[in-house]
């Protein structure tokens, strides 16, 4: 019954996709299916993306070759794989981050890593084929096991292929891919005026810039291609290792892909694959290190510790979210050394139990005290720290502030086109998810929103949506461990993953950014549900799961279907079409591109900054997109006068989208301070600039693109 009614809940908010299903079928169609340029550019995409899968693990193997990990009684093969695919991605970044010091991001230097770490990979097959053969997996799936497998497959398979097409995502085109582009251009990733983002840590982006750099021996279009597919390969390894640690944990096969299922199922998670975001990526890290974190909670081994510092440092390399998990990791490690003195609890059936329980205890007694348990793991935080250290420095020697765009109210920086008052402002839109700020109740109701209610694009509704089945697992996970019926690995887990539940509550409500922790809950629901007795009721929990991801399935088809990719990744439809369909600007910069001169200046205005789909130079703030337009409106008493500042810019052009910023009620221009007579006339300057119809080289009802003289 519970299950019946959260399904009913989230299907009765999904009215814009789910609800709209069979019309969203039809964008599928519409025109050819194959052209040969587009296809070749897809393939070779693919196929850059798998080199670098394969460098990957070339580097991680020959890393591991010195850095000697014991393994476990349940050893997952499949976990090893991806772990050392992990700790090759991490390296390959540092690296592709120095060359970037050097003004090496060339085509060459991009053959050359990639043979090398091709090289080691082919070396480390006979670990690939270990892990294909796991002594643990049967021969034979039942017809619900595979049953299981397609459905994972299903959202996998949509994100690779839109993972494939030009990118249209917001983020993407402000700095995902614009940035690596940028940085290719300019042969280094010296910072890019105009593009705060270029001072972030860009951890995951240096693959991007590697899959370019391949990619565009073919074309450009190769490039974008293998840059999506890269960035998309974060999904599969993810799943991967929920797979890989419910077995090591013994959680049973079927449930163990109930727990993979359940992430894969998750709409979000499709948008963030397939879309060239970041945060798989970071989830991904963040996984294999609270894995780590359990590992050296039993055995206090020294490797483990290495392992944590190295995953949370490619973590903080890729997203400053990543000190909330690390004061996570702080508590664990406090309570792991009040633990050394006295025996660790050990639950009913755990691995731990008779001779284990013994093991642990003569490890802690060589260990030695309480105090050098916590030096070592806040040791390994620190070495965290070290790894990801080059971005923070980077920064803080360019701008004053190692976390600067942030908290410059707290530690300020300097950089051209960013300010304490912007700061300030970003951090206040970024309080705005979650609809908080409207009302408080929120914060207790945020489970179920986020779960039934949350809405792609809508910051007040997330900016996504979870799916019904972690509220489902809720009370059983819950109930669980409040009998104890969890190993310590498990509980660990939840913990982590409740104290970063609390700092995104109270911080940035944005869906992704809970991204993270949805692994560790899938485990410990799948453990939760298998340590129920009652075979019935073991059953029931095993179907309301499969029928909430089944749901979450349909959403992302759903979702995907509003892209509808498939056409443009095989060839059939024009990556000019494709974009014009799914970006509503972009035929105003197709007429920038084809029209103007190479050299012609452009002024961009809320037009989300996108710099990646525009050849020309552009002026363009920072996501507070109509700022300098704001600054120079005031300080101008006619139109004449804003005109002749614009020309003082260099400009030739200014486009903007308009259709909200004549409007009193919503407008940013308008100045609450002052008298509404002199915000009209403000107004009316603005209208007059930017709709000036003797100057007018395309308007629509919402964009204009006029030229300034």
């Amino acid at each position: 019954m519970w299950a019946a009614v959260l399904i009913i809940a989230f299907l009765a908010f999904r009215g814009s996709d789910v609800g709209k299903l069979g019309a969203l079928v039809g964008n599928l169609g519409g025109g050819p299916l194959f052209g040969g340029e587009g296809l070749l550019a897809s393939i070779a995409g693919a196929v850059v993306s798998g080199l670098i899968l394969i460098s990957w693990l070339g580097v991680g193997t020959f890393v591991f070759r010195y850095l000697k990990i014991e393994r476990g009684e349940n050893h997952s093969h499949v976990l090893e794989l991806v772990r050392n695919l992990a700790v090759g991605a991490i390296v390959t970044s540092l690296i592709w981050f120095f060359l970037g010091l050097l003004g090496l991001y060339t085509p060459l230097t991009a053959i050359i890593v990639t043979v090398l770490g091709i090289v080691e990979g082919g070396l480390s097959f006979t670990r690939v084929r270990e892990a294909k053969t796991e002594s643990r997996v049967p021969k034979k799936a039942s017809g619900f096991d595979k049953a299981l497998l397609l459905l994972i497959a299903v959202p996998v398979g949509l994100a690779f292929v839109a993972a494939l097409a030009p990118p249209i995502a917001k983020d993407t085109l402000l700095y995902h891919f614009a940035v690596p582009k940028a940085f290719i251009a300019q042969h280094s990733n010296a910072f890019i005026e105009g593009n705060i983002a270029s001072y972030l840590a860009l951890g995951t982006e240096m693959h991007t810039v590697w899959a370019m750099l391949l990619g565009n021996l073919v074309s450009q279009r190769a490039g974008e291609a293998a840059a999506g597919a890269t960035t998309f390969l974060f999904f599969p390894l993810l799943l991967a290792v929920v797979f890989g640690w419910a077995r090591e944990l013994d959680i049973s096969r079927r449930w163990s892909l109930i727990a993979v299922l359940m992430v894969a199922a998750v709409p979000t998670a499709f948008h963030v694959a397939s879309s060239g975001y970041i945060d798989l990526s970071l989830a991904f890290y963040i996984t294999l290190a609270c894995y780590s974190l359990t590992r050296w909670w039993r055995a206090l081994a020294t490797g483990s510790l290495v392992l944590v510092a190295i995953f949370l440092g490619g973590a903080l390399a890729v997203k400053l979210t990543t000190v909330f998990v690390i004061a996570a990791f702080a508590l664990v490690i406090l309570l792991r050394g009040r633990e050394v003195k006295s025996p660790v609890a050990i639950a009913p059936g755990s691995d731990t139990a008779g001779d284990g329980h013994e093991n642990l205890q003569a490890t802690e007694r060589r260990s030695g005290s309480s105090g050098k348990v916590v030096l070592a793991g806040f040791a390994a935080l620190m070495l965290a720290g070290v790894i990801a250290s080059p971005w923070y420095l980077r920064n803080w020697s360019a701008t004053g502030s190692p976390v600067f765009p942030f908290y410059m109210s707290i530690w300020k920086g300097t950089a051209t086109g960013w300010d304490v008052e912007r700061s300030n402002l970003f951090q206040g839109m970024n309080s705005h998810y979650g609809g908080v700020e409207e009302n408080k109740i929120n914060y207790l109701t945020a489970p179920a929103r986020v779960s039934l209610v949350a809405q792609p694009e809508d910051a007040n509704l997330y900016d996504g949506v979870l799916g019904a089945a972690f509220l489902i697992g809720l009370p059983l996970l819950i109930w669980a461990v409040w009998r104890k019926k969890l190993p310590v690995e498990i509980v660990i887990a939840v913990g982590v993953a409740g104290i970063v539940y609390l700092f995104w509550l109270f911080s940035s409500q944005q869906l992704r950014y809970l991204l993270p922790i949805v692994p560790l809950l899938a485990i410990a629901i799948a453990a939760a549900a298998e340590s129920v007795s009652e075979l019935a009721i073991k059953r029931a929990w095993m179907y309301s799961f499969a029928v909430a991801s089944l749901l979450g399935v349909v959403t992302t088809f759903a979702w995907f279907c509003q892209k509808a990719p498939v056409r443009v990744v095989l060839g059939g439809e024009t990556r000019d079409q494709y974009l014009a369909r799914n970006l509503d600007y972009y035929p105003f910069y197709q007429t920038l591109n084809t029209d103007t001169a190479t050299d012609a200046k452009v002024w961009l205005i809320n037009m989300r900054r996108d710099t990646y789909n525009i050849d020309c130079p552009v002026v363009s703030d920072y996501l507070f997109e109509d700022w300098t337009l704001r600054k120079m409106l005031w300080e101008s008493k006619s139109v004449q006068e804003l005109r002749a500042k614009a020309t003082a810019m260099g400009l030739q052009y200014v486009l903007t989208r308009y259709d909200f910023m004549f409007d009193y009620d919503r407008s940013s221009l308008v100045d609450d301070k002052k008298p509404r007579a002199e915000n009209e006339a403000k107004l009316k300057i603005a209208k007059d600039f930017i709709l000036d119809p003797a100057n007018t080289v395309r308007t629509d009802a919402k964009f204009s693109l006029v030229k300034v003289f």
